[in-house]
Order: structure tokens, then C-alpha cells, then sequence
């Protein structure tokens, strides 16, 4: 039997395409699954400090989960460490027995008070790779303002935030900064035995203020978020109003290691024998 070139050319092309589908057939290879064993969200780490006077155990969530034990006047969330939690905006809610914000003296006669604690809301945004100490601030009967609206001062404690560089400093010195977390005035704190100011830089500090830009041309912004190198060693340190008139009753004696990082903050209330005005410090490392 004779077959026709275009018979034969047929047969070829169908025996082509079945072998191809076959081959198609065998299971592909992919690649062997394994599990993700790191976060691909980012690390932000946090302390937090409770230097509202007057509070009688913070309790904290974050993201409506709890966020360690409850803190005490001048307590902290961590010692010398901090916690992690993934970064982006958090939710932290603070809440005190005692946070039941007065009523303001500009509220009409009549105005019924608030009889029940408040909460305070805060949601921030954090950083990955980024460290932050939250100090929370004010005495839980601090008055609201009024009108009250949804955006404005609730009353009671707040909290303000600062972004902590842990690196090291250089050798045989510690790193220091300053905060003034007393609502009582405008302070500094100062040794004891120089006369002088602990911190050069805008030596006298407003209450929860974090920055100061001075009034030169061009004007200068000096961040208290920043650390200052100094020596190592023992430091008898008081808190001033004034740079010539030592506060009675604030001098401490501090010894700074070589290596470690330290916040200080004024609290308390000037004249007030249960929270009264002094010098606390966080150990950072």
C-alpha cells in the first residue's frame, strides 16, 4: 500500500501531539513549602513611665490586649528593658481609678461633674527598628475642658513620647537627658556642687514640653528627645527655678555608669508632701 507524503506528514503531526500531551501529564515540581519563621512586619520597643501624681495603678492595654501589670506612681512597664510589639499605629489605653478630671472654672454654674474615671486614649504611630519611652504625665483631676466636644482636653492624666537612641556612648561616658514632668512650674536640674546646670542647653525646661526653639536668628530648635554625653561617676544634682536658688528638699546623689543611657525628670508637686517635687531617672540599658 502506498502512502501519500501528506498521509505520512498526518500520521507524524498526531503522534507528536499525543506524545506532548502525555509528557503534559507528569506532575509538575514545585518548589518544598517551608514556614515563615520571621515577621515581615517591623519591631518598634517601648517603656513606659507612670509620673502622674496622684494615680493609684495604671492599668494599660494595647490594641485592646493587656500591656504588663498595673503601674504605680513612678512605676515602670519594664526595668532596664523594653517590650516589643509590631510597628504602625497602636492603640494604648490607660485607665486609673482615680483619673475623674475637675470640673473646669470655666464651666457655667451648674455644670454636674464627672463621677466616674475616664479613660485615656492614645494611638500613635511607631517606627520598626525604633525604641520609645512614654512617659504619662498630669494628676488625674486635672479638669476637662468646656465646652466638651469629641477633640477636646478630656481632663485627667496625658502622655507624651520620646524617641530613645540606644547606642553606646564613648567610652568612660554615660548618656543623660532631661524632661520636666512637674506641673508646678519651669525647672532644671543642676550640681549641687559646680553651681552649674546638668544641661547646657536651655537649662530651665516647661512642663511637658519636648523641644524649645530659641528666640536667635536664625532660631534654634534644641530636641529633648536627645541624649547628652557626659563623665562618668557620682553626681549630686537639685532642682532650680532659678539657676542661683536650690529647690529644698530635691538634692539627690546619682551615680552614672560608663556605658549606660539615662532619662531624668522633675515630678511631683512643689509643696506636697505625697508627691512631692523631686528628680527620678529611667536606666535605659
Amino acid at each position: 500500500m502506498k502512502l501519500s507524503f501528506a498521509s505520512l506528514f498526518t500520521k507524524f503531526t498526531l503522534a507528536t501531539a499525543v506524545a506532548g500531551t502525555l509528557a503534559g501529564c507528569d506532575e509538575p515540581e514545585y518548589a518544598t513549602p517551608s514556614p515563615v519563621t520571621t515577621s515581615s512586619v517591623g519591631q518598634a520597643q517601648v517603656l513606659i513611665v507612670n509620673a502622674s501624681p496622684g494615680t493609684q495603678g495604671v492599668t494599660i492595654t494595647r490594641d485592646n490586649a493587656a500591656f504588663g501589670m498595673a503601674l504605680p506612681y513612678l512605676g515602670m512597664s519594664t526595668t532596664r528593658s523594653y517590650t516589643a510589639m509590631p510597628a504602625g499605629q497602636r492603640l494604648f489605653i490607660y485607665n486609673d481609678p482615680a483619673n475623674i478630671p475637675a470640673t473646669p472654672t470655666t464651666a457655667p454654674a451648674g455644670t454636674p461633674p464627672i463621677t466616674t474615671a475616664r479613660s485615656l486614649v492614645s494611638r500613635t504611630s511607631y517606627l520598626g527598628g525604633t525604641s520609645y519611652t512614654i512617659f504619662l504625665t498630669d494628676a488625674p483631676t486635672r479638669a476637662y475642658a468646656f465646652p466638651v466636644t469629641s477633640s477636646s482636653d478630656q481632663g485627667g492624666i496625658r502622655s507624651i513620647t520620646l524617641t530613645d537612641n540606644l547606642n553606646a556612648p564613648a567610652a568612660g561616658n554615660a548618656k543623660i537627658r532631661f524632661v520636666n514632668l512637674s506641673p508646678s512650674g519651669t525647672y532644671g536640674i543642676y550640681n549641687s556642687v559646680t553651681m552649674a546646670s546638668l544641661f547646657s542647653a536651655v537649662p530651665n525646661r516647661a512642663y511637658r514640653a519636648t523641644t524649645n526653639t530659641s528666640t536667635a536668628m536664625p532660631p534654634v530648635t534644641t530636641n529633648f528627645a536627645n541624649f547628652t554625653e557626659v563623665a562618668a561617676g557620682s553626681y549630686t544634682l537639685d532642682v532650680r527655678s532659678t539657676a542661683t536658688t536650690p529647690i529644698v528638699g530635691t538634692q539627690q546623689v546619682f551615680t552614672l555608669a560608663a556605658g549606660k543611657i539615662y532619662t531624668f525628670y522633675t515630678r511631683g508637686i512643689a509643696n506636697n508632701t505625697t508627691t512631692p517635687l523631686g528628680i527620678s531617672v529611667v536606666e535605659h540599658n
